[in-house]
């Protein structure tokens, strides 16, 4: 049982629920702590085989960190001691879902802000409502950014893009979300949940172990010199190849019985 998020194992697919409506679903440390159990718990339960994220209403999807426990009538020491306490648990939160074996997908309604934009980023596949927007959000509130963005934020932007949304603080709205590649795709607000549930679905029944071999390349392939990533890839070749999945998915193959498209398709 959790009291800031909901976790539901359906069809294979643990969807997770910021559920935090009344402060647009701004993570508390609860928050963060019960995301960060519930991740852990999909990872060992062999009935799942995809993570999907979303918030709770249609307003936002994560709005950043929970302003109001921040102990501002506190003294100095109140203040920094309650970021250390947050930090940590961001950081465990965020280190989890790069990497957790299993495919991550944000499903993102209404706003994503902060360190609601950085679970967007670090999640393997994202897609959003058309109403959805994304701010960086930190510099309004006279902190530094975190949440993992000085990782993944110019891998998946670019640097200049990067320094734009940081720099200048503006929004970044769903059309154009999907043109620099913050999200794969972009559906009406009152659909999104569904095709985001279709897409994690289809997500789930794909070989989770050739998915997380894929996603553990791609995170640590990006820092190594290329006769590094190609020892590790012949690596995980050759741990594939003697996997139960693939003798009779060479053989379907070869026979003719596998359609010619990718396994995992986006709903129009």
């Amino acid at each position: 049982m959790y009291k800031d998020i909901t976790c539901e194992i359906v069809d294979k697919v643990a969807l997770l629920t910021i559920n935090l409506p009344k402060t647009r679903n701004a993570m508390s440390v609860t928050a963060m702590r019960e995301l960060l159990d519930a991740l852990n718990n999909a990872e060992e339960n062999p009935e799942v085989g995809a993570v999907m994220i979303t918030g709770a209403g249609d307003k936002a999807f994560c709005s950043g960190f929970h302003l109001k426990e921040i102990p501002l009538d506190n003294e100095e020491v109140g203040v920094r001691d309650h970021f250390r306490v947050a930090a940590l648990w961001w950081h465990q939160l965020l280190h989890k879902l790069v990497r957790v074996r299993l495919p991550v997908l944000a499903a993102v309604n209404g706003v994503a802000a902060g360190g609601g934009f950085g679970i967007v980023l670090a999640s393997d596949m994202a897609v959003c409502a058309d109403d959805a927007r994304f701010v960086c959000a930190w510099h309004t509130i006279g902190i530094a950014n975190d949440t993992a963005t000085s990782y993944s934020l110019a891998r998946i932007v670019g640097m200049r893009r990067a320094m734009e949304l940081m720099l200048t603080n503006r929004t970044l709205y769903a059309q154009e979300s999907l043109d620099w590649g913050v999200v794969n795709r972009v559906y009406p607000s009152a659909s999104l949940k569904d095709k985001a549930f279709e897409i994690a679905k289809s997500l789930a029944y794909a070989p989770t172990h050739l998915q997380v071999m894929a996603k553990n390349r791609f995170h640590a392939g990006w820092t190594q010199p290329i006769e590094e990533c190609t020892e590790y890839e012949i690596q995980n070749v050759m741990s594939s190849v003697q996997h139960p999945h693939f003798r009779p998915s060479l053989l379907s193959f070869l026979q003719g019985n596998r359609a010619d498209r990718p396994q995992v398709e986006f709903p129009v």
